[in-house]
């Protein structure tokens, strides 16, 4: 049985229309789940900070630092600068500058460990 040409076009805008219809709905349950989930989203912008280094990570690998001993101490520098200059300081000086700024001690103490007179330290500091 053959449909007639007004039938095909009847049956073509009724399909149309159920399209719209399926579309419609599909995009007001899309916009409804956008909502949703802006609800409970946060943008990382808007967080503050200490709570972006709570769930933040950093890899952090102990073969790109740079480690110093002295003293029985091992003092490791992550940033590249810092241990690419400090390693280019004679031993003595080195030393003496990773005991004051790295292990936090006065020119007395680090003149007691190193058998060496305050004023000493403090001059070559």
């Amino acid at each position: 049985m053959e449909l007639s040409p007004s039938q095909k076009t009847s049956i073509r805008y009724q399909f149309e229309v159920f399209c719209k219809k399926v579309i419609r709905g599909e995009r007001c349950d899309y916009l409804r789940q956008v909502l949703r989930r802006a609800e409970q989203e946060v943008s990382f912008s808007d967080m503050p900070f200490d709570t972006l280094l709570r769930i933040g990570m950093s890899d952090d690998y102990p073969s790109s630092h740079y480690v110093f001993e002295t003293q029985g101490h091992q003092i490791s520098i992550a940033d590249e600068r810092l241990g690419e200059a400090l390693s280019q300081i004679e031993s003595a000086g080195r030393n003496l500058l990773l005991l004051a700024y790295f292990l936090n001690l006065n020119d007395q103490e680090i003149g007691a460990l190193l058998g060496i007179p305050r004023s000493t330290i403090q001059r070559r500091r």
